[in-house]
């Protein structure tokens, strides 16, 4: 189910950041990197849920809405 949940999560990121800011914004705002983000947003398994969670939140997702996306996951 892991894989399913980052994939989840992957999709979500990229639907929320799309309306929000380009990736090198959120990067920066992370202190990552605009590679690493497409990778995020694109479910590469090299990308950890820790990361995924800190783009989401830094895109204005609340805990209660990152967990209903991962409640979701069957």
């Amino acid at each position: 189910a892991l894989i399913e949940i980052k994939l989840a999560l992957s999709r979500s990121l990229k639907a929320r950041r799309q309306q929000m800011m380009t990736q090198t914004e959120l990067a920066e705002k992370i202190q990552s990197s605009q590679p690493r983000i497409a990778k995020a947003e694109n479910g590469a398994a090299s990308v950890s849920i820790e990361l995924l969670i800190r783009a989401m939140l830094a895109t204005g997702a609340t805990p209660q809405e990152i967990g209903d996306v991962i409640a979701g996951v069957q």
